[in-house]
């Protein structure tokens, strides 16, 4: 991809260098170079929407990934993650949001391999896009005759 974008840019340099020849030496009248301002304003738009999208093709300098986790079966449920992104949503990490991903994972979890595994599932149970901390919450039912209050869910 960035080979044939060189291309393109090599043209537009090209094509610009002609448009600037034929504008100072191609003997235009006065009303023709009036008229043809409303092109070069035009031409000036297009070479900045091209610059502009030269930032996405112009590929970043990928990061090395450090996994912090070091089970077998973190490392599967990672590559399970990943898939899911690409799979549900479309989506596939570059190396400097996967990092950061698996650093929130890891603070989240504070190392804990198998909560870290329970939140990517949850996750994906829930077709979300996002992994976050899950709350554990107390789901003891209160006794027929004790009343909501201390130590139940309710109250």
């Amino acid at each position: 991809m960035k080979a044939t974008w060189e291309k393109v840019w090599k043209q537009l340099d090209k094509t610009e260098a002609a448009l600037n020849d034929f504008l100072i030496n191609g003997g235009l009248s006065s009303i023709a170079l009036t008229k043809s301002k409303a092109f070069i304003k035009e031409w000036n738009a297009y070479k900045k929407q091209v610059n502009e999208f030269d930032n996405f093709i112009t590929p970043v300098e990928p990061c090395e990934i450090k996994f912090p986790f070091r089970s077998e079966a973190m490392t599967e449920m990672w590559k399970r993650w990943k898939n899911y992104l690409g799979e549900q949503h479309g989506q596939s990490m570059g190396t400097h949001s996967e990092q950061a991903a698996l650093e929130q994972l890891m603070e989240y979890t504070k190392g804990d391999e198998e909560k870290a595994v329970k939140f990517l599932r949850y996750a994906m149970a829930n077709r979300y896009r996002n992994f976050f901390a899950i709350e554990e919450k107390d789901t003891k039912q209160p006794a027929k005759d004790e009343p909501p209050g201390k130590g139940s869910a309710y109250g």
